[in-house]
């Protein structure tokens, strides 16, 4: 009865590093978000540089890209045949399943667009589109193997941040937002559950379905060494059309940058977050009996978690008004409200235009 789309996302921990997400079993929405470290890289100008002579708009393009496979209960790993119950004959509990999501494969496309009011003011819009594609096994008769997939627009995200300490070495960032419910929640496919299509889970949803506000505190030390910090929260309101919200989630991390040139700077990052599990209950994609959940992802509990994500990746910018970053992150651990899918990796590219 059901299919799936799950995902994680790698973002922000103290320690040596640089930011990204690292998130627990998350919907495309939440895969979606840009930290304020990512919105700043769209900057060709440095904070350090004079940035009065040059244009205050940035243009950008961040692509995304995450695999997820195999389970975790809490830290403990849990292969496919535990979760996936066995039919007939075997005992079906809370923690095994009729429909089993394997491999989850997610993409995401962000279009930015920042603008510097002042030295101490700047807005950021960024719009997302989401692909995504989820293969499955079940038991049940006809669906042994099948796949669901889903795109389209997500949430529209508009931020403002405000400096509040400047000096030659350290600037310290305020920034605030608001997540508007622009992506879909009501995405359909040909599932388990009934003949034609039917509500998918959550985490196949393109949108969160509510009005979000995302917040974020950040440090950028810009001396010998260049080092930031940030600390940031997505705080849900509400319940959207189907009686739910996901959860919200609070995050801690580190970058570190080596200054190799004025116009190349390899990073190291170490990122840290907490998600919540979803509030509430979309009734649509549940079974009447004991046992409504048909897979892990229709149960709401079975959301969030903690992640420690590691983080590489460059920035070059290769023209006065060009810049290009690549990232590759991976969990160093987890520790899921489970059973729930693990994120393998994440990888993305972001290339800016300076007007």
């Amino acid at each position: 009865m059901i299919k799936f789309s799950s995902f994680s996302l790698s973002f922000f921990i103290a320690a040596s590093g640089f930011t990204q997400l690292s998130y627990a079993q998350s919907t495309p929405s939440e895969f979606a978000e840009l930290s304020l470290n990512e919105l700043f890289d769209m900057n060709i100008v440095d904070d350090s540089e004079n940035s009065e002579a040059s244009s205050p708009w940035t243009f950008a393009y961040n692509f995304k890209f995450a695999e997820f496979r195999g389970y975790l209960d809490g830290d403990a790993k849990r292969a496919d045949s535990e979760v996936l119950w066995q039919g007939a004959g075997t005992q079906r509990t809370d923690s095994n399943f009729p429909i089993l999501p394997t491999i989850i494969d997610q993409q995401v496309h962000v279009f930015s667009m920042g603008y510097r009011i002042t030295p101490n003011w700047r807005v950021h819009v960024s719009l997302p589109y989401i692909t995504q594609s989820t293969d499955h096994i079940s038991v049940v008769p006809g669906y042994d193997h099948f796949t669901i997939d889903s795109d389209g627009m997500g949430d529209a995200v508009v931020s403002v941040s405000r400096r509040l300490i400047a000096t030659t070495d350290d600037v310290w960032w305020f920034t605030a937002g608001v997540s508007l419910p622009t992506g879909s929640i009501d995405e359909k496919g040909d599932t388990p559950r009934d003949a034609g299509d039917q509500q998918l889970p959550y985490t196949m949803q393109l949108g969160s379905g509510t009005y979000d506000f995302p917040l974020e505190f950040s440090y950028q030390s810009m001396g010998e060494h260049d080092f930031s910090l940030s600390m940031s929260a997505m705080i849900r309101t509400g319940k959207n059309d189907r009686d739910y919200r996901l959860g919200n989630s609070y995050s801690l991390a580190s970058t570190y940058r080596f200054n190799t040139s004025v116009n190349l700077k390899p990073f190291v990052g170490l990122s840290y977050q907490y998600r919540s599990a979803i509030h509430g209950q979309d009734n649509e994609i549940i079974l009447d009996g004991s046992f409504p959940y048909p897979a892990s992802i229709t149960n709401p509990r079975l959301y969030g978690g903690k992640k420690v994500s590691a983080e590489i990746g460059a920035r070059w910018k290769f023209s006065e008004s060009y810049a290009l970053s690549l990232t590759f992150s991976k969990p160093l651990y987890q520790n899921l409200n489970g059973p729930q899918p693990k994120e393998n990796f994440q990888s993305g590219l972001t290339l800016s235009r300076s007007m």
